[in-house]
Parts: structure tokens; sequence; C-alpha cells
């Protein structure tokens, strides 16, 4: 074991080594092991925290828009869209309408088109969760739908070509093509197999793909391979078979100069291909929990649930230097790099429901978020008070429908929840309503004269952001927060999000 090290370590000298001369140029120091520590530094290793935003629901997928204004997350039911420099809520969009159920159900993937005007999103049939539609595509910035796709079976994925003038969707047992913003089919090709995920060189060229292992058995050996697909011939061929896993795939992605692919399966192995000779370039050095794993803009560093760093160098294949690893309460279910900017944002589920998106950035000194209304505030869970659906829901015969969070009103929304249903002479209680920007409703509901021997007063924060298309006007809560004044004796006598005795 001991040689073993000895040899990865000096396989990394001779590798840095043979780095290109002008990274070797940039070097201060005639110190040979200076030099070699100044090779292997990365920004990363001062990375800080910059922002850290808020999600009502568990998040199952992040992607960033290729211009960097737009990070989209994908939550219970529906889509939502973060501006990137302020964190704040842009629009949520609705999930996939099930008729059968009369529910919205999640999107299974998202992608924006290379313009960064469009957001697509697909979803597949999951027992009696069939929806209307198998892709939806969505206007980023008037929420309005633009195209709609049937398919009998849903879509596990989806991508737009390079070009934006189409859009591939792995659906039921193969891969269709549809141009945009028509909506066209345009060629199909089928797989023994469903497909679990795709993936499309930079220059739209070849695709890869693995099937989905659905059966459990026998096909488990097929689900563990990634199959290579020429696109630009007359029909798609079967260029090549990628035989190097031992468990399910879960994720490709080629790198950004298309020379590699990078895969990785559910026991956290990721491989690096020379997928052009079908050789593992290295399989040996990286694990990450989960199979999770991003590429930075120029695929130099690969991120991900690692055991001695968050990141790691695809050209040494050695961790960051000082670059600490995500601790067990922040390990990621989704991370996403920027693709224009030194920022990486992970996604952290916590057991209440909600969800934290965390960015870090190089910028020194980082930047400090300007102070919110939401300060001073004791964050109410979503999932106490209202359904992310637009009907309410009853969650059992012995307790009442959750309200709606979404409608046209949000000072009815509000109230419906939180409002006081049975007023006494002494209870007073008053609302205001305010409109502080073009994304944002803010519904502030004072209650006073309690009848309670130790909170005298309670006063809810509870924020909107548009939902679905403009023209229908309606709003969706996305935050809410409350906050205390005490009787005598009881506690604070000024408004704090501390309880009372």
């Amino acid at each position: 074991m001991i040689e073993r090290n000895y040899l990865k370590y000096f396989t990394a000298i001779a590798i840095a080594l043979s780095l290109q001369p002008s990274v070797r140029a940039q070097s201060t120091t005639d110190n040979p092991l200076e030099s070699l520590q100044q090779q292997f530094a990365s920004p990363w290793e001062n990375a800080s925290a910059r922002l850290s935003l808020e999600s009502a629901t568990p998040i199952s997928a992040m992607q960033f828009s290729p211009n960097g204004q737009v990070l989209a997350s994908v939550g219970a039911s529906q889509i939502t869209l973060w501006d990137s420099d302020s964190g704040e809520i842009q629009r949520v969009l609705p999930g996939h309408y099930a008729s059968e159920i009369k529910l919205e159900i999640a999107p299974t993937a998202i992608a924006f088109s290379p313009d960064s005007r469009f957001l697509a999103s697909s979803t597949w049939s999951q027992g009696l969760l069939s929806p209307d539609q198998a892709i939806k595509i969505s206007d980023v910035v008037t929420g309005e739908e633009v195209l709609a796709i049937q398919d009998r079976g849903g879509c596990r994925q989806i991508l737009f070509a390079p070009a934006g003038d189409m859009i591939y969707g792995a659906c039921e047992t193969g891969v269709t093509a549809w141009s945009f913003p028509d909506g066209k089919k345009l060629f199909s090709f089928d797989l023994e197999y469903p497909v679990e995920a795709i993936a499309l060189s930079p220059d739209g060229t070849v695709m890869a793909t693995v099937d989905a292992n659905v059966t459990g058995g026998s096909q488990g050996e097929k689900s563990n391979q990634i199959q290579l697909w020429q696109l630009d011939s007359p029909q798609p061929k079967l260029l090549n078979t990628l035989d190097g896993h031992d468990n399910e795939i879960v994720r490709l992605q080629f790198t950004t100069d298309g020379k590699q692919l990078v895969s990785s399966s559910y026991d956290g192995k990721i491989n690096l291909w020379n997928w052009q000779q079908g050789t593992v370039d290295r399989n040996d050095i990286f694990y990450s929990d989960r199979g999770v794993f991003s590429l930075n803009r120029n695929s130099q560093l690969i991120a991900g649930n690692f055991h001695s760093s968050t990141m790691t160098s695809l050209v040494t294949g050695l961790p960051l230097r000082n670059t600490r690893k995500l601790r067990p309460e922040e390990t990621a279910s989704v991370m996403a790099f920027h693709p224009q900017s030194q920022i990486f944002a992970t996604v952290a589920n916590r057991v209440d429901g909600n969800s934290a998106i965390n960015f870090w950035s190089v910028e020194n000194p980082p930047l400090t978020p300007p102070p919110s209304v939401k300060d001073g505030y004791r964050k109410i869970p979503f999932i106490k008070y209202w359904t992310s659906q637009e009907q309410p829901q009853r969650q059992s015969v012995e307790l009442p429908p959750k309200k709606s969070s979404i409608g046209t009103d949000p000072q009815a929304i509000a109230l419906s929840a939180l409002g006081l249903t049975e007023v006494v002479e002494s209870e007073q209680e008053s609302v205001t309503v305010e409109y502080p920007q073009a994304n944002r409703a803010n519904v502030t509901i004072t209650q006073t004269n309690l009848p309670d021997d130790s909170v005298a007063s309670i006063r809810y924060l509870v924020q909107f952001a548009p939902y679905g298309a403009a023209a229908a006007q309606k709003w969706q809560v996305v935050w809410a927060g409350e906050q205390f004044k005490c009787r005598t004796g009881r506690g604070q006598q000024d408004w704090s999000a501390d309880l009372c005795l």
C-alpha cells in the first residue's frame, strides 16, 4: 500500500511537471517543491460562503442557465427560478399536470436552451403518476409555455442540441428528437430497455446513453454499460459500448472539449473515459457518495461528495490543496458550478422538508448579503400550513386539509392559513400587503391582545413570488416567518424571533 501511494505521488509530480510551459512560467520561486505547490494551487482553496438560499421543498435537480443569470431548481412539484446574483426568486413554474389524479407532479429533469431564453422540463410515468405532457418548455422571463410534447410513457431526461434548434428526450425505450420551437418529431432510435441517462457531445454529433435497470434482474448488466451513438448520419448508429462500472450508472457528462466522458454509478464510482478509444483514463481515484458530481466550466475540476475534498483536479487526479470536504450534514444531493463565474452551488436537503442552496465563491473579500426584511423572524415550515398544489389537499381523515399556497390574492392565501378564525372582542388583527418589486409580494399579519398566558402578540411575514405564466397573475408562498412579543415577565417585550417563556 505504501509503495502504491508513493507511485501515485510521483506520478502526480510527473504530470505536474509536464503541464504547459505557460503554467510553469508562472512560478515565482526557484524552489522545486514550492513550484510544484504553486502548480497544484487553486483559487478554490480560499472559497467562502456567499449566499444561502432557502427552498420550501426538497430539491432533486439544479442547473445554471448558460449565461449564468438564472439558477433553476426542481422541487416537489415545481421549478423555482432564482436570480443567481441576488438569490431572489424570480418565478415559480408549475410541474407536469396529471389529469387522472388531478395533481402537479415533479419534473425528473430540466435543461436550458443554449441562449438561456427557455427552460425545458420532463417527467415520466410512475405508476398512477402519468403526466399529460412528457416535455414542457417555458419562457424563462414570462413563464409562458411555448411548447408541450405528449408521450405516453413520459421522458426521463432531456437535452437541447448545441444550436438550440432541437431537443432530445430519453423517452420510453429509446431517444427521440424534436425540432424547436415547432415540436415536429424528427427521428428516434429504440433501445432494448428504457433509457436512464443521456449526454450530448459539445458539437452535438455523439450521444451517450445508459439503460435503466427497471427489471432488477439480468438487465442490470446492461444498465452498467454506456452506448455511444453517431448522430450526424442519416440514421443514428451505434459507435461503441463502454463497459467499466460494476453498478448502475446514474449520470453522464462530456467534458467541455468533448474529448472525454465522465460517468458515475450508484456505488459512487466515477470513471473518466477516452470515449473515442473506448478506454478508461482514470478509474481508481474518484468515489463520490451517491454518484453526485459536477464539472467546472473548462472541465479542469470535478466536484463531488469525495472522501478527502469537495473538489479534485481532473488533470492530476489529486484533491485541491486545503479545500475542505463537506461535513456529513452538508453532504450534497445536488451540486453545480456556475458557467461564467467562480461560484459553486450545493444543495443540502433537510429533515424538516426544506432545502438550502449554498453558494461558495472565490471572490475576496466575500460578498455580504444585504439586510433582509426576513431578518428577525423565526422561519415557519412551509409544509406545516400550505400545499404546493393549486387545490387544497386533505392528508388524512383526522387532519383538516392544508391550504393552497397558490392563487391571485396573496392576502387571502396568507390569512387562510395564519389568520385568526374565531376573533374574540379583545383580539385584534391587522394586515398589510406590499409589492416591493415586480417579483415579490409581502403580506404582514399582526395579531395583538391574544388570550395566551405568555404570548401577547404575534406578527407573521409571508413572502410570495410569481407563479406560472405572467398573464395568469398568480402568486405562490415561498417563505413565511413569525415574531413574538411576550407578556410581562415571560420574555422579550419587543418583536423577536425568540419564543416566550
